[in-house]
């Protein structure tokens, strides 16, 4: 899962762009990459896991989903400050002598504070870069940090937490200037995970680029929407930990042309998955078991484009799991609803000590009956209401039930109404089949027994009791969290009964008795 580097974690990436709204390719024909990434960083830092991974696979989806030459991306990996400035003297100079709308892509991934990138035992002050970067001659620069406070290249010196964020460029021609996004404020770390294979913020801005953040769905995903999806995402994300991670930024965008990151519908050598609700998906390589994406998107029916290959998708929706196999084509869109599906409920995946819920809550609501403890009574009819707790190692139940019996005979010819109300509580353990669950446990209860006689001679009476029983249950899942439970059981109990002598109590004792319990009706997980 997760984890906070010790240090800090730094990815500097800059993405350039450009836009022209009508053309055929996101970027520029004019677009430049230079992607840097350095696992080492100072010596009592620890070395990092996914960094220079991590600028690789910005590099690829540039190039497949911006369009960008190869040609025209660079990829510095381990290298020290010198090689960065040097790659940053050629690339201006390049595109300092073509003519027309160009833009400059610079992405960096590793170590770094608020005042400098981490190289090796090297630093390379931000001011440096940013200077660099904003010296550039491209007509569109973009400058995005994922770093430990890398807020301060950006100038932000502190955060306000929000649930959801949105920046807005109304433009319709072509747009100019330099835009900085960081992955953290100045004063907060940033992380890498495990579980997704490299940082969390660069996990979100390409899942987004690949067509997750494309809000209004025009196969497009542009800079305010890579943004918006990966600040929304990130802070989703960190809020797992002890801390949040909020992505900053900084830009200048001059003209009236919404800047264009990627395209995602033209995208040949590509199929696309079209999700559904914008819940939480996780979608693994099929062969492979790697998490290839983790993307809650803006909207439903979004697309995400993909390599062909064989996938497993994820549903995570509010009361279970929804599993789907996908085989992607080159040029292939394929709707996760017109797929086969298989449902695992949250409470099933508690009992198996999987997924990211550890305790999953339940009602239920039965009639049914109890065996009676009076001579000359039938079973007592009973109404039950009750609420389950599922874990890991096993569940809990609280339940209460009131049932009433009237007698067929008494003392002398008097007929009697014996009224139960109980509560009590049960421990089981849960197995859970293909189409129904069992369950095995035992169940306590204390009992208030009263009698209700039909004349003036006898005196009414009331009692406690205590039962002790095992516990056999089998439910059934219906529809979402509605599912049908039946239960029962043999139940002992300890009985304080009257002696009775031509209707008058004459003393009492304490008598065993052993008999029945059964209910059946409706469940409801939540």
């Amino acid at each position: 899962m997760t984890r906070w580097m010790p240090r800090c974690i730094s990815t500097l990436a800059v993405l350039a762009v450009a836009l022209l709204p009508c053309a055929a390719q996101a970027l520029p024909p004019q677009t430049w990459v230079l992607a840097i990434g350095n696992d080492a960083g100072d010596a009592d830092e620890v070395e990092l896991l996914y960094a220079e991974a991590d600028a690789q696979r910005l590099a690829d989806v540039l190039r497949t989903h911006g369009g960008v030459r190869s040609a025209r991306i660079t990829r510095l990996l381990g290298e020290d400050p010198e090689a960065i400035r040097a790659a940053l003297q050629r690339i201006s100079s390049e595109i300092a002598q073509v003519t027309g709308p160009s833009a400059l892509v610079v992405y960096y991934s590793g170590h770094a504070d608020v005042q400098a990138l981490h190289l090796d035992g090297q630093k390379l002050a931000f001011k440096t870069l940013r200077s660099a970067v904003e010296s550039a001659p491209a007509s569109m620069r973009v400058l995005v940090v994922d770093a430990c406070r890398s807020g301060g290249v950006s100038r932000v010196k502190g955060f306000k937490a929000a649930p959801d964020f949105k920046v807005d460029v109304q433009d319709h021609s072509a747009a100019e200037g330099i835009a900085i996004i960081t992955s953290s404020a100045a004063s907060e770390n940033s992380m890498e995970s495990d579980r997704l294979g490299g940082s969390v913020f660069t996990h979100h801005m390409i899942t987004g680029l690949r067509g997750a953040a494309d809000r209004n769905g025009d196969g497009k995903v542009t800079l305010s929407e890579a943004y918006e999806h990966t600040f929304n995402e990130t802070v989703r994300s960190s809020g797992r930990t002890l801390n949040l991670q909020h992505p900053t930024y900084a830009w200048d965008v001059k003209g009236r042309g919404e800047v264009v990151l990627t395209r995602t519908a033209s995208q040949r050598n590509a199929g696309r998955i079209q999700l559904g609700a914008p819940v939480v998906y996780l979608i693994t390589d099929a062969e492979a078991g790697a998490l290839v994406a983790e993307v809650k998107p803006p909207r439903a029916a979004a697309e995400l484009s993909l390599p062909p290959k064989r996938y497993r998708v994820q549903e995570r929706r509010p009361r279970a799991y929804i599993n789907y196999d996908v085989d992607l084509k080159p040029g292939q869109v394929v709707a996760l609803n017109t797929l086969p599906a298989r449902e695992i409920r949250y409470d099933r995946l508690v009992r198996k000590g999987g997924g990211d819920r550890s305790l999953v809550h339940g009602a239920f609501a039965l009639v049914g009956a109890h065996g009676p403890l009076l001579e000359g009574e039938s079973p007592i009819p009973t109404l039950v209401l009750g609420y389950s707790l599922d874990t890991r190692w096993f569940s809990a139940m609280l339940r209460g039930r009131a049932g009433t019996a009237e007698a067929s005979a008494s003392e002398g010819r008097v007929r009697r109404d014996h009224q139960v109300f109980g509560a009590g509580l049960g421990l089981h353990r849960a197995i859970d089949f293909d189409w129904v669950t069992m369950a095995l446990g035992v169940t306590g209860e204390v009992a208030w027994h009263r009698q209700v006689f039909d004349s003036e001679v006898v005196a009414d009476r009331q009692s406690v009791a205590g039962g002790f029983g095992v516990l056999m249950a089998f439910e059934r899942q219906l529809v979402g969290g509605l599912g049908l439970r039946i239960e029962g059981g043999p139940m002992a109990w300890l009985v304080n009964r009257a002696q009775v002598d031509t209707g008058a109590t004459i003393g009492a004792d304490v008598d065993a008795e052993i008999t029945w319990w059964f209910a059946g009706g409706t469940a409801w997980r939540f």
